[in-house]
């Protein structure tokens, strides 16, 4: 299933880039069609079973992200997963989404999202297009890191969107 998943990704897409796309496009529903394969087969035959461990971020890569060495990552829900780059050691806790496109007047804008080295995000974060979070930085549980956001390196945030998390004295 991971396999037929990943050649259905390629044939339909090939490698996607960074641009804005019309809603009513040929991409757009090759897109949906290509996200249908990974939520409604290899989610629950493969996916969800292998949820932070080096299988998934083998089949990660071979769907076209971009994965380090030594990452532990608990989501499949990487759009347009060919703009991912997660950094080695990284952590993407269960449930996050890793939001490469969104949807404005009728247009479909896809950027990257990256983290870098040692960046962790917490449970059901998300992070959106264009955004970086910075080498050995956190962003805590349920957490939104907006558009063409440059979270800095060794540095903990949290919120809706992210806001500095400073201890209490």
């Amino acid at each position: 299933v991971a396999a037929f998943t990943t050649v259905a990704k390629w044939v339909l897409l090939g490698r996607i880039t960074v641009g804005d796309r019309p809603l009513w496009s040929s991409f757009v529903w090759r897109n949906e069609l290509a996200d249908n394969f990974t939520e409604v087969l290899a989610a629950p035959w493969f996916a969800r079973m292998w949820l932070g461990t080096a299988p998934l971020n083998l089949w990660l890569r071979s769907m076209g992200a971009r994965v380090g060495r030594g990452v532990w990552c608990e989501t499949y829900w990487l759009p347009e997963i060919d703009l991912v780059t997660l950094g080695d050691g990284v952590s993407v806790n269960r449930g996050c989404v890793l939001q490469t496109h969104l949807f404005h007047d009728r247009v479909m804008s896809i950027d990257t999202v990256v983290l870098r080295d040692g960046a962790t995000l917490g449970p059901h974060g998300v992070v959106l297009p264009a955004a970086t979070i910075g080498e050995n930085t956190t962003v805590g549980p349920a957490s939104l890191v907006m558009r063409g956001e440059s979270v800095p390196r060794a540095t903990r945030w949290f919120g809706n969107p992210i806001a500095a998390w400073h201890k209490r004295a």
